[in-house]
């Protein structure tokens, strides 16, 4: 497929064609396994191990989804024999037609991945908390949007990136443009996000590392869903690593804080943020750093599990001698009103600590 072709399908329009999605999901969750079990067979005919274990396959949902969608971005070898691939160009192909006849946009492929992501997490074992609900992806970009109201783009950091969903959410919703640079450690992560950035024909700068290594960076804005562990690596240092403080959240929260440039960062944190171990050497740090700006809690209704309910917490690299927090607690859905109101509420505030 001639990216120039696909660059005309694609548009940044967030109207969603469901019909589209599904068509979308079905036809690449069917070239994904025609692809894994010929790829296997191909393996299977070519290895010299007469008992070639069936249950313990050398590939997965994910690689043969990225083979696909390089095979049709960029015509890379499939690896699987002349009958299955010309099966799933035929399946391509009716995806191709299904575009020219009515179009696609970046939301479109954003949430027809997501459903493919969640196959592909199920396949390897991944726990799906890891994947930000579109939900929280969607406050938060009403909120980077009254926040920067002004603003006609802004580089953008997620210093864990996951699968991008976030992030790319905010891209679609942004009503400025969005620069994205994301850090991602481990490899099936980062290549899902790449690989949907390449069929959305966005631009994404990802580096495969660590959370914690990332140096001279001067974003306009850091977000984060941020994975909750204790980070343990006898080569890191810093003030409260040095003091036994191993919360993940924390640490990267305080590597945020080394950035010179002023800056907000937006996190999704668990309700129970402020309560881990050595959590006062962390408080101490950020008030010598910055100072938090506002938590805003989610309603529990957002997350399958009520004890993992999260909150928004907000906050800037910027001293101050105010030690008020504000907090906004948004309403269950099953208000709509109130929950909106309050919402207007959160961006209204943004706005003004921002003029």
């Amino acid at each position: 497929m001639e990216n120039n072709k696909i660059e005309q399908w694609i548009s940044r329009d967030t109207h969603i064609k469901q019909d589209m999605i599904n068509r979308m999901v079905d036809l690449f969750d069917e070239a994904t396994m025609k692809h894994y079990y010929g790829f296997i067979d191909e393996e299977r005919e070519n290895t010299d191990v007469t008992n070639y274990n069936n249950e313990k396959a050398t590939t997965n949902y994910y690689e043969s989804l990225f083979k696909v969608i390089d095979y049709f971005l960029n015509g890379e070898d499939l690896k699987v024999d002349d009958e299955v691939k010309n099966e799933i160009d035929d399946i391509l192909e009716a995806f191709e037609a299904d575009v020219d006849e009515n179009g696609i946009n970046t939301e479109e492929i954003r949430r027809a991945f997501l459903l493919l992501d969640i196959k592909a997490f199920k396949n390897v074992n991944f726990p799906l908390d890891l994947i930000t609900p579109d939900v929280v992806g969607l406050i938060f970009a009403k909120l980077i949007n009254a926040c920067y109201f002004d603003k006609k783009e802004l580089l953008v950091l997620d210093p864990n990136f996951g699968v991008g969903n976030l992030m790319f959410t905010l891209y679609n919703y942004a009503k400025m443009e969005i620069h994205m640079i994301g850090m991602e450690n481990h490899p099936l992560l980062a290549s899902a996000a790449m690989h949907k950035a390449n069929m959305m024909m966005i631009p994404l700068e990802m580096y495969y590392q660590d959370a914690l290594e990332y140096q001279v960076l001067e974003p306009d804005l850091v977000l984060s869903d941020l994975a909750t562990y204790d980070y343990d690596n006898s080569e890191y240092h810093s003030k409260l690593y040095n003091q036994g403080v191993k919360y993940f959240p924390y640490l990267a929260i305080e590597h945020d804080l080394m950035i010179d440039k002023p800056h907000l960062s937006f996190y999704l944190v668990n309700n129970d943020f402020f309560s881990h171990d050595k959590s006062n050497l962390f408080n101490d740090y950020l008030h010598e750093r910055g100072h938090i700006v506002c938590l805003i809690t989610l309603p529990t209704s957002m997350f399958q599990n009520q004890n993992e309910a999260k909150s928004i917490l907000v906050i800037q690299n910027v001293v101050t001698t105010s030690k008020d927090m504000h907090i906004f607690m948004l309403p269950d859905f099953s208000n709509k009103e109130k929950f909106l109101n309050k919402l207007e509420e959160v961006e209204d505030f943004l706005k003004e600590i921002k003029k």
